[in-house]
């Protein structure tokens, strides 16, 4: 089995995320419109081979119960969450992830995916989002420090192993926009935003655990197995924001276990028992959130052909 092509290879520059529900559209033209969007991106990898042209297709749980017979083990919708601040929840059928070095060709494979169905489908969201100087996010934070860097390594944290059968090679994903309150964040000091994340600004480097609080982003993102190590997740986010101020981050990622994505915003939103929640969410709000399965190439090929 191969993971859908967005997937390992490192962010590129450009990305864009649609999110959707059907509405009128049936599933047959889903299916077709998937495949006008791949083959597009297929001609344009021959026209543009250096552009990094790389996409993911993920449906929601119940989606997938429609188009086909079995699910993978572990998926499910993701719950809202109650806590010290409050975790809304989206649902939608499809999230495809268009990434390339040229913002050109992602607004180009949404083109091609949109054409004709404008009417039929009710889109929560499409995110142009862009690598911001050196990998920062917004608040000026090098986003995604702790991702795996070797290919293996990212595979085993990303993707469903050969045990899954039919699944081997998919990914379950999470994304969820957060809205940022920039004018807010910049009123802090740079060593108040440094415990705050719980990293330097300028090189990123992680605060001592004596220094570091326990309430800080980095702190609060932890998750740990029954043996003590920490478990990882593979973040593709990007910022995304307008110069008169909707700013925020299209948080992603993808991982072969959701159980560390709930284990992660229990400890964020302060449900996991210990009081405590993410100092960084007085000044990020999340404005929705969902679960999403990719499935394998060879998947994706048989559920659109079927």
């Amino acid at each position: 089995m191969t993971a859908q092509s967005v997937i390992l290879p490192l962010p590129s520059d450009h990305a864009r995320f649609i999110v959707l529900r059907l509405k009128d559209l049936s599933i047959t033209e889903l299916k077709e419109k998937i495949a006008d969007l791949l083959s597009t991106r297929d001609r344009l990898i021959t026209q543009y081979p250096h552009a990094q042209i790389k996409t993911a297709i993920a449906f929601g749980a119940e989606l997938w119960a429609q188009i086909y017979t079995q699910a993978p083990e572990g998926f499910k919708p993701l719950a809202p969450i109650q806590g010290s601040f409050e975790m809304p929840v989206k649902p939608a059928d499809v999230l495809i992830h268009i990434a390339a070095q040229r913002t050109d060709i992602c607004f180009a494979l949404s083109q091609a995916f949109f054409e004709g169905i404008t009417d039929k489908v009710d889109v929560l969201d499409e995110r142009v989002c862009f690598r911001n100087f050196d990998g920062r996010d917004l608040t000026g934070f090098i986003d995604g420090t702790e991702n795996p860097q070797f290919p293996d390594d990212r595979a085993e944290v990303a993707l469903l192993g050969e045990d899954h059968g039919i699944f081997s090679d998919g990914s379950f994903v999470f994304a969820q926009r957060y809205a940022h309150n920039l004018e807010k964040w910049k009123q802090l000091k740079v060593d108040t935003q440094e415990q705050v994340i719980g990293r330097t600004k300028l090189e990123s480097i992680e605060l001592d655990d004596e220094v570091k609080p326990e309430n800080s982003h980095v702190a609060r993102t932890v998750v740990e197995d029954a043996k003590g190590e920490e478990v990882e997740i593979l973040r593709h986010s990007l910022p995304y924001g307008d110069g008169k101020g909707d700013q925020g981050l299209f948080f992603i990622a993808y991982t072969q276990d959701l159980s560390i994505i709930d284990a992660m915003l229990f400890r964020m939103f302060g449900t996991s028992g210990d009081g405590i929640h993410d100092r960084l969410l007085h000044f990020v709000t999340p404005m929705d959130g969902a679960y999403y399965f990719a499935p394998s190439e060879e998947l994706l090929e048989e559920v659109l052909e079927g």
